[in-house]
């Protein structure tokens, strides 16, 4: 899959300005555009005939010597093709190729974007790659707990032994011993999720989840893959959420009503979640 080169492009956020891509997503340089305004461009007018001029007495024109004198004498007209080379159009822009590092200018216009002018990710996007990532975490969970929490499996032998007993007192040692249990299972789950996207975040900016969706994590005030205290940032909401159920939910439904599509944890760690890639870290 080709990438589009890095170089100066029309600003899809102001069209008096170029801004420069670097070949992974938009930076922070801008250029004015100087190109010919709508008033003072010729293309796309109709061309003019010029006026007909009588014929002479003779009935018939007289071809001028030196006709490559008079070739010369017209005016030199730049094709358009040849104009718009001046001004290099982005693929995202409507009738050029589709690149999928770049969105569309019709998204560009539709939601927000950051301070270098690269769209936000949607609601929905980010709420299908955390579904995504929490099959992938279940599954590797379903190999940890034995090991690190084995009296979960004990304790949920004896409650299922009780239900079909009858036995009411089985019943009650079952709740008064799996609040503790709970708290066991909730750090282990917060701990293996946040070594899961602290290693993805900071590598690729991408956790799995994300990739499938094309979208990734950044800082607010820059491109790029966030530093680790940033990423450990990012985890302390959903820490807190493991022993405020509500707080897990509220952070989920955040960016639904926040104005740069921040959730709590994103306002903690001051990141954002973008469209398409981030440009790699330099060696």
């Amino acid at each position: 899959m080709s990438q589009q080169p890095s170089g100066w492009y029309d600003d899809p956020s102001n069209p008096d300005l170029l801004r420069y891509w670097d070949g992974v997503t938009w930076t922070s340089h801008t250029a004015p555009r100087k190109s010919p305004t709508a008033s003072q461009s010729t293309i796309s007018q109709p061309q003019q005939q010029p006026p007909t001029a009588p014929l002479p007495q003779g009935g018939a024109w007289q071809v001028p010597s030196g006709g490559q004198q008079g070739r010369e004498s017209q005016p030199y007209q730049q094709h358009p093709e040849q104009q718009s080379q001046q001004y290099q159009q982005h693929p995202g822009y409507p009738g050029a190729g589709q690149y999928p590092g770049a969105p569309k200018a019709q998204q560009w216009a539709q939601g927000p974007v950051t301070t270098d002018g690269v769209p936000l990710a949607s609601w929905g996007k980010r709420v299908v790659a955390y579904l995504l990532d929490g099959i992938i975490l279940s599954v590797i969970l379903a190999f940890l707990t034995p090991i690190f929490v084995p009296e979960f499996a004990d304790v949920v032998d004896e409650f299922s032994t009780g239900i079909e007993a009858g036995d009411q007192a089985a019943i009650n040692d079952f709740a008064s011993s799996i609040a503790g249990v709970s708290i066991k299972m909730g750090l282990l789950s917060w701990l293996v999720a946040s070594v899961y996207a602290i290693a993805f975040w900071v590598t690729l900016a991408q956790t799995p989840g994300k990739m499938a969706l094309r979208i990734s994590v950044r800082h607010a005030d820059r491109p790029g893959p966030i530093d680790l205290p940033t990423a450990i940032k990012r985890r302390v909401i959903p820490l807190v959420g493991t022993f405020i159920g509500l707080l897990n939910l509220v952070d989920l439904l955040w960016p639904l009503w926040d104005g740069r599509r921040q959730a709590l944890h994103d306002k903690v760690a001051n990141t954002l979640v973008t469209q398409g890639k981030q440009p790699r870290r330099p060696m």
